[in-house]
């Protein structure tokens, strides 16, 4: 009475696996056609004799051909059709050789011994349901009361009445239905399973429906020996038949495989089921009534207060797995709920809930007048850790960091991660700007202690974080958090491992990044990006062999902020990785000569991964890959991610040039590791110009890891020279500024 599982469907038969079961059922109609035209006497009882035995070996046959888990409980039924066949033999003998019609007879022993075997069997087709879930065994329990009852009051009542046997007979004439009523009681438990959709469930449900109603006629009508029951010998016949063919059938694989329980609701056909079963007494009552039949009370009363009873638990079970779905529902919402707006890695609120937790501690502070107090740090050292010992030990530490910040704050206050290497922190309330500083200050020294990781390594970091306060009761969060990204900034910019405390006479400046951003969002909605070219020469020969691409957006004055002014005003945003994708997408495209083309391109633009599809843009659009160079931050080069882009970017055939080479404190280690082409020499080494050792070190350096160098800033033929002499291939500056880029690609 349940709904069906959500286990798959069994696979669609094929071949000749699929054509056995209907061809045994075809030929065993015209058998049956045959045998009821055959003379009564021997013939038609030899026809009779022969199937039962034939169809058990039908099983045998569908279970070496279907290969089910747990073929046990079809040979156990193979074994009670052969017990039910030895029957049909022993009642033809006494019958038709020794001329005895009497009833009981001794065949009637061997056909109930029969059903305890199949019933065993059939309740091995599904063993972990037999064994579990009391919804089933009401199910059971209510087909039986309501058979029962109808069985009683139509046949066995009425049969006791007029039948002229002993107590023996009367006995062996009930048991026939009873032991059928509790076939159909097993099989009923199948139905919510896989199995029960299938063709094989449905033929042997045709099979156990076609012996009940066999049965039932035969106590019925009084035709209980072996002669008078000829006439519905085709009706045990075809119950054999259609028993095989379930065998046969390849859908009968999966029945023993066990199912999850899926008595936890009703179907539609279950419902109709249990309504039939309360309706069974008073329709019995009625029909008796209606045709004049004597009616016993007891009898009914007591099988309607069953069946009520029984459907009433049966409705109890699921009412209470119906809350229980609702229980296991609602902790799917919540958990998917935590899941939109939690980190995954330390369970702290994200971004987005962040600047909903802020959202609300602004509009309480509205009323109350409490100051906000909102921390923005920023991890020192982070990267070197993820490049260094892994990303796993990255995550091990943002986790440790993580709850050395819950630790740090009070029970009320909100710790929240924004992404990466980023955290926020909103104290709700503070004193006064003073004590969230001390919280702060107290965060950087608890970040800065050593880790223990699980490796058994050690890793350092550090925190640099920014401090605002709800100064202006006009704030909303947005700006809050831009207040505190400021401030760190500042902090980071100021030495690191510091805590900076956003003022408000810094609003101008951050108005101004503002400014910034919205001229960055129009160049690119209007097309007016400036794009220049300065040359990058051969330091050998002294001509032009590529460009730098420079890029700059007109301001609301009038005035052009270049490249490099931007990238200070636009980090923690998109809006460079914006101009870059702009700058490679259409930039690039149709610059004079064949050089190759330098483009700067952040270390966010990489991470994102969204740089491969403006580089294929670029190369769709005619640009040869041989032209392109990346110059990408050597700082920010070696996550996973990065480097797996750097690959793809180089499969594609553009070369990588990394910026600032020198200035990096990274291992030697780590340069192995990254796809690099060229250099660009770290702007700090261009006062070292008097050919010292530090100089050609690093020049040697990048070439023994298979590195070109290119020299920047060259403002004198001199630097130039001194360039050329520590082994540098290329450079570009102010020297070469109204040279013209024609030389060819290298």
């Amino acid at each position: 009475m349940a709904e069906p599982t959500g286990e798959s469907a069994p696979p669609r038969p094929t071949g000749d696996r699929s054509r056995a079961w209907w061809l045994l059922l075809a030929v065993g109609a015209v058998w049956i056609v045959v045998s009821r035209l055959l003379p009564d006497g021997l013939p038609r009882s030899l026809s009779f004799q022969l199937l039962g035995p034939i169809c058990a070996a039908g099983i045998v046959v569908g279970i070496r051909m279907n290969r089910p888990a747990h073929p046990l409980p079809w040979y156990l039924m193979a074994a009670g059709q052969l017990i039910w066949a030895v029957g049909d033999t022993v009642g033809a003998i006494d019958s038709e050789l020794l001329g005895n019609h009497t009833f009981p007879a001794p065949s009637d022993a061997i056909y109930l011994a029969g059903y305890p075997v199949i019933g065993f069997g059939l309740l091995l087709l599904n063993r972990e349901r037999s064994r579990r879930g009391i919804a089933g065994l009401l199910d059971s329990a209510i087909l039986v009361v309501a058979l029962g009852l109808l069985t009683w009051v139509s046949i066995a009542q009425p049969t006791l009445a007029t039948l002229d046997v002993s107590t023996a007979g009367a006995v062996i004439s009930l048991a026939y239905p009873a032991a059928d009523v509790v076939l159909a009681a097993i099989v009923i438990r199948l139905v919510p399973t896989t199995w029960g959709r299938t063709p094989s469930f449905r033929l042997l449900l045709a099979a156990l429906g076609t012996l009940l109603l066999a049965d039932l006629l035969a106590s019925a009508l009084e035709q209980l020996t072996w002669a008078s029951s000829d006439q519905l010998g085709f009706g045990w016949m075809a119950s054999y038949l259609l028993w095989a063919a379930a065998a046969l059938h390849p859908t009968m694989a999966p029945v023993t495989q066990s199912a999850p329980d899926a008595e936890r609701s009703f179907s539609r056909g279950g419902l109709v089921a249990l309504a039939m079963a309360l309706a069974m007494p008073g329709a019995l009552l009625t029909v008796r009534e209606l045709t004049g039949q004597g009616v016993d009370v007891w009898p009914m009363v007591i099988g309607w207060a069953l069946t009520c009873g029984l459907v009433m638990a049966r409705i109890g079970v699921a009412v209470r797995a119906l809350e229980q779905t609702q229980a296991e529902r609602e902790r799917a919402l919540l958990a998917l709920a935590h899941q939109a707006t939690h980190d995954p890695l330390t369970g702290l609120p994200n971004r987005a809930q962040a600047i909903e937790v802020i959202r609300a501690a602004l509009n309480r502070a509205r009323r109350t007048g409490d100051v906000i107090g909102l921390l923005f740090i920023d991890l020192d050292g982070f990267k070197q850790v993820n490049d260094t010992l892994g990303h796993a030990a990255g995550d091990e530490v943002l986790t440790v960091a993580s709850g050395r910040m819950q630790q740090g704050v009070r029970a009320g206050d909100v710790v929240a991660r924004l992404a990466g290497d980023e955290f926020v922190v909103l104290l709700e309330p503070v004193d006064d700007e003073l004590s969230a500083v001390r919280v702060a200050e107290r965060l950087v020294a608890d970040l800065g202690e050593p880790i223990k990781l699980s490796t058994g390594r050690e890793a350092r970091i550090g925190a640099s974080i920014g401090v605002a306060i709800n100064s202006d009761v006009t704030l909303d969060p947005d700006r809050l958090l831009q207040e505190a990204d400021h401030a760190v900034f500042r902090a980071k910019a100021g030495g690191r491992g510091r805590v900076e405390v956003f003022e408000p006479s810094l609003r101008a400046e951050l108005d101004h990044r503002a400014t910034v951003e919205a001229a960055i969002v129009s160049a690119l909605r209007n097309g007016t990006p400036a794009v220049r070219l300065s040359p990058i020469v051969d330091l050998r020969t002294g001509r032009p062999t590529g460009a730098q691409v420079e890029v700059a957006v007109p301001g609301p004055d009038g005035e052009h902020w270049t490249r490099r002014e931007l990238l200070p005003l636009t980090q923690g945003t998109d809006k460079l990785c914006d101009l870059d994708s702009w700058v490679l997408r259409t930039g690039v495209l149709d610059q004079p000569g064949d050089g190759w083309l330098l483009v700067p391109v952040t270390g966010r633009h990489l991470a994102q991964g969204t740089i491969l599809a403006d580089v294929t843009s670029a190369l769709e659009a005619g640009l040869p890959a041989r032209r392109l160079m990346l110059l990408v931050p050597s700082d920010e080069v070696g996550g996973a991610r990065v480097l797996d882009t750097l690959e793809q970017l180089r499969r594609l055939g553009v070369r990588i040039c990394a910026d600032s080479f020198g200035a990096d404190d990274s291992g030697t280690d780590r340069w192995a590791r990254v796809p690099f082409d060229y250099v660009r020499l770290d702007r700090r080494l261009l006062g070292i110009t008097d050919g010292t050792l530090l100089l050609r070190l690093t020049v040697e350096t990048a070439n023994a890891f298979g590195y070109g160098v290119i020299a920047p800033g060259i403002g004198t033929e001199a630097e130039a020279e001194v360039f050329a002499a520590a082994g540098c291939e290329l450079g570009l500056g102010p020297l070469y500024a109204d040279l013209a880029v024609t030389r060819a690609a290298r």
